[in-house]
């Protein structure tokens, strides 16, 4: 089987997952929102108000429930806009719980760069003696790219089509999860300017800052965009909300977080980044990942509500998870 063919097969999978995913959700009798609501960014939605019996004088009618919030672009940026705001002002209320992680991946990552252009040498020479790491590598890599973007666009697709607000749910957060991941990595290249294995004969090199400017001249951007890895941080935001989206079904966690850490390895056997690039890109996917769904999650609008009726006085909260 020839590369294009494999690249196809890929592709084709890609697409066919959410549909695979719709269609079980809908024979295991999940439930889904009545047809004639719209589509709201939510797990749970406002139940009925609950009668508390009390004394009153008149008969109102009951109060009704908030609707649903409709599920908008503005809706869409406001979300996004608070997720970066926790992303880029986590320097400066990092807890206490946060730092043991932090210095074990700081010093794994020290580790690695100091072993990155040996262990980047017995990663190439292990594809040029494996004729199917030579097919795989460029297939699997562009879920990193090209290939996660088009999931996302299948999730959303198949969820439009078959009126899966779930799969509909999953685009969105899938979107936004690697758009943060693009904002973030692009500025920590440019931070920490390292040059690719494949520039200057495997030589690694660091120039700092001095990477903002180096992209912009002609032909070198590889000379300063390899730290962190960009395709291995796409790859774990997808897989991460997929993940965590559908994790009652006891495989879509396994096939997602292999298929990411394949995608992460390809960048090696493709000579595009070190090791300690992918380890890094591949965190920061997942706590990004984690992040957007659990903010979306945890996000509600509390509307308390009260009335009259037969001489009982009803109140209730309802809540609407944003």
């Amino acid at each position: 089987m020839n590369k294009r063919k494999i690249r196809v097969a890929a592709h084709l999978l890609l697409i066919f997952l959410p549909l695979f995913l719709s269609a079980q959700g809908a024979l295991s009798g999940e439930p889904k929102y009545a047809p004639e609501r719209y589509f709201t960014l939510s797990i749970y939605e406002a139940p009925s108000s609950p009668a508390i019996p009390a004394r009153a004088l008149s008969p109102p009618p009951l109060p009704s429930t908030p609707p649903p919030e409709i599920f908008t672009f503005r809706s869409l940026t406001r979300d996004f806009l608070k997720d970066a705001g926790e992303i880029w002002s986590y320097p400066f209320h990092i807890q206490t719980r946060d730092i043991l992680p932090i210095a074990v991946l700081a010093a794994l990552t020290g580790v690695m760069i100091n072993n990155d252009e040996a262990i980047y040498k017995a990663f190439f020479d292990f594809r040029t003696g494996h004729a199917w790491v030579k097919s795989l590598s460029p297939v699997i890599t562009q879920l990193g790219s090209v290939g996660a973007w088009a999931a996302a666009a299948a999730f959303l697709t198949v969820g439009l089509l078959a009126k899966d607000d779930k799969a509909v749910e999953t685009a969105a957060l899938v979107s936004s999860a690697m758009l943060q991941s693009a904002i973030l990595v692009t500025f920590l290249k440019g931070l920490f300017g390292r040059q690719r294995p494949s520039w200057a004969g495997e030589d690694d090199r660091w120039s700092g800052p001095v990477g903002f400017t180096g992209w912009f001249e002609t032909g070198i951007s590889a000379k300063y965009d390899s730290f962190p890895g960009g395709h291995a941080i796409t790859a774990f935001s997808l897989a991460t909300v997929v993940a965590m989206q559908y994790q009652e079904t006891v495989w879509v966690p396994v096939v997602s977080y292999a298929t990411a850490a394949g995608a992460a390895l390809s960048r090696l056997t493709e000579g595009k980044h070190w090791l300690s690039d992918c380890l890094v890109g591949s965190v920061l996917g997942y706590v990004i990942g984690r992040m957007v769904v659990l903010n979306h999650r945890h996000r509600f609008r509390i509307a308390p509500t009260a009335g009259v009726d037969h001489r009982k006085f009803s109140l209730a909260i309802a809540v609407s998870l944003r």
